[in-house]
């Protein structure tokens, strides 16, 4: 068979190749039909030789299937088989756990259904004697004796303390002044008085300059008035001169 060379193929070892003869096939004897087996008409040129190369088989098979998943694909799948695994585990190990307790229980209920094994003694046989019997002497009830009293215990009492009885202290009577005045001036030697209080003069008979002339203290004249200038030359110079000084205490 004849091929047309391709015009886009530059290369010229593509036109020296030889060609190949194909000698005809001889007609079929009347009656029958041409034979099945292909001729040299319906072949196909060799690979590499006037034609195109063959499709590459089909990979077949799970892991060329897995190969041609994409990447998300593949991470479920791979969750999916993870949790199989473990659910396999657990349901399998409940099983074994479930079978040891089964086990433990039908072995508690034989125990507890297998019979007591009960032995039965013989009585033994009692001789009865025909002795006499000996009178037992009845004994006598044992004399009571008296139990003491316990002797009570006196518990010492302390005396109560007398409650002290206060005595008020005796007030201290008040010292009253010359002419009751309520300062308790008098004329006991003790402090000299040189700023008598304003109402001085209300208890005691002032000469008419005494809160003029206040030099001095407080002395009482010769006729019985009171001068402020006690201990100044010229004091009761009016009234007879000085006679004595008045105090405080």
């Amino acid at each position: 068979m004849y091929y047309p060379p391709n015009n886009n193929n530059n290369d010229p070892s593509f036109y020296n190749q030889p060609t190949r003869y194909n000698p005809p096939v001889p007609p079929p004897p009347p009656g029958q039909y041409p034979p099945s087996s292909p001729s040299h008409y319906g072949q196909y040129p060799p690979p590499g030789q006037f034609g195109y190369p063959p499709p590459p088989p089909a990979n077949q098979g799970i892991g060329a299937w897995l190969k041609r998943q994409k990447k998300g694909t593949k991470i479920g799948l791979g969750c999916g088989v993870v949790f199989l695994v473990l659910m396999l585990c657990t349901c399998s190990l409940a099983a074994i756990g479930g079978s040891k307790e089964s086990s433990a229980q039908i072995a508690a209920s034989v125990t507890q259904t297998t019979p007591e094994k009960t032995t039965t003694s013989t009585p033994a046989l009692t001789r009865v004697s025909t002795s006499t019997p000996v009178p037992t002497p009845t004994p006598k009830p044992p004399t009571p004796t008296s139990i003491p009293a316990p002797t009570p215990t006196l518990i010492p009492t302390q005396p109560s303390m007398p409650t002290p009885t206060l005595i008020p202290p005796t007030p201290t009577p008040a010292h009253v002044g010359v002419n009751g005045n309520p300062w308790g001036y008098d004329f006991t030697p003790g402090n000299l008085i040189y700023s008598p209080p304003a109402d001085f003069c209300t208890y005691f008979n002032c000469i008419a300059s005494f809160w003029q002339s206040t030099n001095g203290y407080v002395d009482e004249c010769q006729d019985g008035t009171y001068s402020h200038s006690g201990g100044v030359r010229g004091a009761c110079s009016h009234h007879g001169g000085e006679m004595r000084p008045l105090y405080s205490h």
